[in-house]
């Protein structure tokens, strides 16, 4: 099963160069879009949509989906952009993040409530004594698949590392990535770039 969900992730990453997704979904109840801007800490009177709007650098993409939330970025984000798509992370909540750039530098971040994992590749964080597969955290059961999109001593990478990131997330979430999803009507939050 996680096999075919990787292989249909390479094939759609062709058409994209850049993105931060994200998946936030509550452990009961429902996260309204408005409920999700306020998380953000942004001005509900900045939301424009739900109209299709085309997809804008100067903005996120706020998608409903099911009880949960999507966010969409259109640009690797710097370290303000993250956090603030972060808020949307806590107790009460399930949050994913997969960013990578044109480069295939690749970020993964998940939080259940208080736990947390994360992976950064190419190059693993290097906090000294510490394996970087220790910091997957709720991560831990897709550790195979994740490795095998590393390159190591021993072997070239199996995966594309971006295609593994969406298919855990898809694989937990139950939220499929896909142009359907990008092409459907949305929400937008300006955000200075």
């Amino acid at each position: 099963m996680s096999d075919e969900i990787v292989a249909r992730y390479g094939d759609m990453l062709s058409g994209l160069d850049t993105i931060a997704y994200t998946v936030t979904l509550p452990d009961s109840g429902v996260l309204s879009i408005k409920d999700a801007v306020r998380r953000l800490g942004a001005d509900l009177a900045t939301l424009q949509g739900p109209d299709e709007l085309p997809h804008s650098t100067g903005s996120i993409s706020l998608y409903r989906v099911g009880n949960g939330i999507v966010t969409l970025d259109w640009v690797n984000p710097g370290g303000d952009r993250t956090e603030m798509t972060e808020r949307l992370a806590g107790e009460g909540f399930r949050h994913w993040y997969v960013s990578f750039d044109i480069e295939g530098n690749t970020s993964m971040y998940a939080r259940y409530g208080h736990a947390e994992g994360f992976l950064d590749h190419p190059d693993p964080d290097p906090l000294p004594f510490t394996r970087w597969a220790d910091h997957l955290g709720p991560l831990s059961p897709y550790i195979d698949l994740l490795v095998s999109g590393y390159d190591s001593e021993d072997a070239e990478a199996r995966v594309d590392i971006i295609a593994a990131c969406l298919a855990v997330v898809e694989l937990e979430s139950g939220v499929r990535l896909d142009e359907a999803l990008m092409d459907s009507p949305h929400w937008a939050l300006p955000i200075p770039l």
